[in-house]
């Protein structure tokens, strides 16, 4: 079923700079939200809408060329990053190095915007002042743990109360969250005020030429709003009174390879390091404002979705069980551009206790728990959660029974 018109929005202007200069470059058809699981019983009221991506011309973010009302993403989220074993890890590792980089002393105020259920706050040492902020009910579980967490969309005047009740942060960080921001000038001018002139911002993401070198494409889905470059940040902080001090990329990120960014106050005293502009220069050098680069990026999205097509119905010829591994929001993008049903995919393993017992959205697969999935034993698993693929070959059980995992992209390939 097609979602009404008071869903959805029709991207017109940049979101970065403003401009009209856009051009479509990818339909991945209508989709379902990602993390709109659902219960058998509530199929029929299932909704779609378009997921196509356009390119701004003038300050070449990628971006998608339809917005969502943010109440049918993060209304009923059942997104927990406390379930993925790597991902605590990743922010455990995160939290010790941002913890001496800045040698963070008690009672300094770290923020996590958009911090689900806390994982990564629970991380710092308990001495300094925790805040999270979370839109979505997922805010609760982190409350119950003790977390203080404002269950709230960030903006400006947020900011501003967190300010007066602790003062301005040492430490503001937003993990896969700046590309999920609609109004990302008011969530930028907040973050701003927040960081005040002695803090720092870190921000990571998925990168831009890794999604298109990569043919990443299951990252793109509605949560996801825009696909990051340092030539499209840099301005846009610069027009906040920000500016980037440190660039590094990240070759496991919650949703994939990634870029993480180090941000102070334009007046800030925080030295420039040498990798912003080594970064710059290295997508000048891929050709970041190269048009053709991006619309040679639909093609090879078509032809992966025929590669996997193939690999997968060549080994259910040969009479093999197929199933899956992880249900992450990104795992059904792919699913639903490529067809793949209970019909093709029997069930898919989850930690996350909250998709237990659903199917996924547009798709309609039986979302079972490991004990499950390793009753049922299928030969092969389709990996959804590729990103973390050298974590289940190490912790997998269903790896030390001799299952095997499709890794989906960039290359259709099966491991071990």
């Amino acid at each position: 079923m097609t979602g009404t018109k008071s869903d959805v929005r029709e991207t017109a202007v940049c979101r970065y700079c403003g401009s009209a200069d856009l051009l479509p470059l990818l339909s991945l058809g209508e989709q379902p939200p990602s993390n709109s699981f659902l219960s058998e019983r509530d199929l029929a009221s299932e909704r779609r809408y378009p997921l196509d991506v356009v390119l701004c011309r003038t300050c070449f973010l990628m971006q998608l060329g339809h917005v969502l009302s943010p109440t049918l993403i993060f209304g009923n989220y059942l997104y927990l990053s406390s379930t993925s074993a790597a991902l605590q890890q990743h922010y455990r590792h995160l939290a010790r190095e941002l913890s001496e980089r800045f040698a963070l002393q008690p009672g300094d105020l770290v923020v996590d915007v958009g911090c689900n259920d806390g994982s990564l706050l629970r991380e710092w040492d308990d001495r300094l002042v925790r805040v999270g902020v979370e839109p979505s009910q997922v805010s609760e579980i982190a409350r119950q743990s003790g977390l203080d967490v404002i269950k709230a969309y960030f903006d400006a005047g947020l900011a501003e109360r967190i300010a007066r009740a602790h003062g301005t942060a040492a430490l503001v960080t937003a993990t896969n969250v700046f590309p999920h921001v609609d109004d990302i000038d008011g969530f930028t001018s907040g973050l701003r005020s927040l960081v005040g002139s002695t803090g720092t911002l870190v921000i990571e993401a998925s990168y831009l030429p890794d999604l298109i070198d990569q043919c990443l494409f299951d990252t793109i889905y509605h949560e996801h709003l825009a696909y990051l470059s340092l030539t499209s940040l840099v301005p846009f902080l610069s027009r906040h009174g920000l500016h980037i001090v440190d660039a590094q990329r990240v070759a496991v990120g919650a949703s994939g390879p990634a870029i993480r960014i180090f941000v102070t106050a334009a007046e800030s005293r925080h030295a420039v390091d040498g990798s912003v502009q080594r970064l710059l220069a290295d997508e000048a050098r891929w050709g970041i404002r190269r048009v053709e680069n991006y619309t040679a990026f639909a093609d090879r999205v078509a032809n992966a979705r025929s590669r996997l097509l193939t690999f997968i119905a060549d080994l259910r010829s040969r009479g093999a069980r197929v199933g899956g591994y992880g249900a992450p929001a990104k795992g059904n993008t792919l699913l639903n551009y490529l067809g793949l049903d209970r019909d093709t995919i029997e069930m898919i393993a989850e930690t996350n206790p909250l998709k237990l017992g659903l199917v996924t959205p547009g798709t309609h697969i039986p979302i079972v728990s490991e004990d499950r999935f390793l009753e049922e034993m299928p030969e092969y698993a389709l990996l959804l959660s590729w990103n973390y693929v050298d974590y289940f070959l190490e912790h997998s059980d269903y790896i030390r029974r001799g299952g095997k995992f499709i890794v989906p992209l960039p290359e259709p390939t099966i491991r071990p």
